[in-house]
């Protein structure tokens, strides 16, 4: 377990499995919850490096627009800092979080190393629009590293 003296910085590296995204360095002040979850530009949720908001993806139909990946809500989880270690609680999200392959139904810390998982695979079948590339049907499979511990 990390307990952390300074301001943390989380990266989420993508590993193989995961939708494509680019890694991602969030930094944690304490008091305060940083949301993860897919890009909405209507509401202002739009993606960057430095915080939890996931790009969507062009489809495999130029008219339809980029989608999400299917299995991220658009408030997944959160993180916070609590007694000096990072946590992540899922936001009732209806497909899951996962720490190292082990579903989150509590707060968990997060430690260095450890591979999150947001949302779970979904099996493609003949329901599945044609425009869905299989990237889309890909949860978030990232790698932990917390710095400023």
């Amino acid at each position: 377990m990390n307990i952390l003296s300074g301001l943390p910085i989380v990266s989420f590296a993508p590993v193989t499995g995961s939708f494509r995204f680019d890694t991602k360095r969030i930094s944690l002040a304490r008091g305060v919850r940083v949301i993860l979850g897919s890009e909405n530009v209507d509401t202002g949720h739009v993606a960057s490096p430095q915080n939890g908001w996931f790009a969507a993806r062009p489809t495999a139909d130029d008219s339809i627009g980029n989608v999400s990946p299917l299995p991220l809500s658009s408030s997944h989880v959160e993180l916070r800092v609590n007694n000096g270690q990072v946590v992540i609680r899922d936001l009732d999200s209806p497909f899951g979080t996962f720490v190292n392959n082990v579903k989150i139904t509590a707060e968990t810390t997060l430690n260095d190393g450890d591979i999150v998982r947001l949302g779970s695979p979904i099996p493609r079948n003949s329901r599945t629009p044609a425009y869905i590339t299989d990237d889309h049907l890909k949860p978030i499979i990232a790698k932990i590293t917390i710095l400023g511990s």
